[in-house]
């Protein structure tokens, strides 16, 4: 009886499944998410994550926009594009294609939007402003829905006093009259970004994740709401960001 080398056929295997199926290459963060035409700064860049993402190569082929510089780092799974705009660019939708060896592995489709003709001439806060802090945890519970969150380690605890109480984005949103009422121009909200700690998390004030709102407080979406909804009422928003994590 012949018996089959079992080590060789393994070897075999591996040496023979095409590249592209080793690799399953996938985009799982790109920010921006996107960019608007007309911009006075004519240069973007993008950063790219996703496992081993630096082993690709990005190509793009969209009028009046061209990859200026691609930047790789020690660790694989970060990839930077710097983009060029020109004058002429217009607001549409393109793949990004990336590829290794000639070949796609995976593209990921990016817009450009249309730039707000009086978005240049935004005013920030300023000392004529009467500005609202508030601690969102600590402030109205709009959603008992997200109290607790099972991807975020701290749940719901009100009876410590240091433990989250379930304050969120919904329940500012709820309390914009009331705000606008009392006179006030702007809302001086504390970090509202993801901060998965075990304990004493609720001030926001240790970051773990600057793309996404708290999941405990809502969502990217809702806190687009909540900016929208309060300039009707005449009311901006300061965002508090911690960058030194």
């Amino acid at each position: 009886m012949k018996y089959l080398n079992l080590n060789w056929l393994l070897l075999f295997i591996i040496y023979t499944i095409p590249a592209s199926s080793k690799n399953s290459y996938q985009i799982d963060h790109l920010e921006p998410p996107f960019w608007w035409t007309g911009m006075q700064d004519n240069t973007l860049q993008l950063m790219v994550h996703g496992k081993n993402i630096a082993d690709l190569e990005p190509e793009l082929s969209y009028p009046g926009l061209e990859i200026n510089q691609v930047h790789r780092l020690d660790n694989s799974n970060y990839l930077f594009i710097d983009l060029l705009l020109s004058e002429t660019t217009m607001p549409g939708k393109f793949d990004i294609v990336f590829k290794q060896s000639g070949q796609r592995q995976v593209n990921y489709t990016y817009e450009l939007l249309v730039r707000n003709p009086s978005s240049a001439e935004r005013q920030g806060f300023t000392s004529a402003d009467v500005i609202y802090l508030i601690t969102p945890d600590r402030y109205a519970n709009g959603d008992t829905e997200n109290d607790s969150a099972p991807s975020l380690k701290e749940k719901l605890n009100r009876r410590n006093k240091d433990g989250r109480h379930g304050g969120d984005i919904q329940g500012i949103i709820n309390h914009l009259d009331y705000i606008a009422e009392m006179g006030f121009t702007q809302i001086w909200l504390n970090p509202v970004l993801e901060n998965n700690q075990k304990k004493y998390s609720y001030h926001g004030y240790s970051t773990t994740d600057y793309y996404n709102i708290d999941a405990r407080f809502g969502n990217n979406a809702l806190y687009k709401k909540l900016s929208e909804q309060a300039e009707r009422k005449g009311i901006g928003i300061i965002k508090d960001i911690i960058l030194n994590n």
